[in-house]
């Protein structure tokens, strides 16, 4: 039992003096993006990227704060992850996310196309309104002069009907005038 414990201690300190040979990560500018990688080109060991490396690549792409997340570079990284990686614990995760991306994106065309149509609709809306009111204060001009109209006619009548009347009383005094002269 002893044994076992020295050993794996020993594998442990190990595993810690090869982490410490391993560069840091280094952030450089990408497509206006920060992306963390790793400086492998000044390593005395280069080992192939892991699974795990990949996948963290991947969420890195899809986390970043400054300018968006990269769906398209994410998507490649999980495609390359299930392409090396067929038997990874990642590989469901990773289509998942590849569907889930691609969902996204497809949501955000629509939402683009949704909004076009939306403010089409409202340029159409403000124009309809503007006729509307066009419209409003020509009835409203029509209204005030047949409103106008209607009583000069109605003056014109009235003074039409007083005339008549006036007529008709002179007529009846005409023909009692002409009765007395007879």
């Amino acid at each position: 039992m002893f044994n076992k414990i020295q050993k794996t201690i020993t594998a442990l300190i190990l595993m810690i003096f090869i982490a410490g040979c391993a560069p840091p990560p280094v952030t450089y500018k990408s497509d206006g993006q920060n992306i963390m990688a790793r400086e492998r080109e000044g390593s005395f060991f280069t080992m192939p990227s892991s699974d795990a490396d990949i996948m963290k690549e991947a969420l890195v792409y899809l986390s970043s704060k400054e300018g968006g997340p990269n769906y398209n570079l994410a998507r490649a990284k999980l495609a390359l992850l299930i392409a090396q990686y067929p038997q990874s614990k990642w590989v469901l995760s990773a289509q998942n996310l590849i569907q889930t991306i691609n969902n996204l994106l497809a949501l955000q065309i629509k939402i683009q196309e949704e909004k076009l149509a939306l403010d089409k609709a409202n340029a159409d809306k403000s124009k309809l309104v503007r006729e509307n009111e066009t419209i409003k204060k020509n009835y409203k001009a029509l209204e005030e002069r047949h409103q106008t109209e209607t009583v000069k006619l109605q003056n014109e009548n009235e003074q039409l009907k007083n005339n008549m009347a006036l007529l008709k009383k002179l007529e009846i005094e005409s023909e009692k005038r002409e009765k007395m002269l007879k």
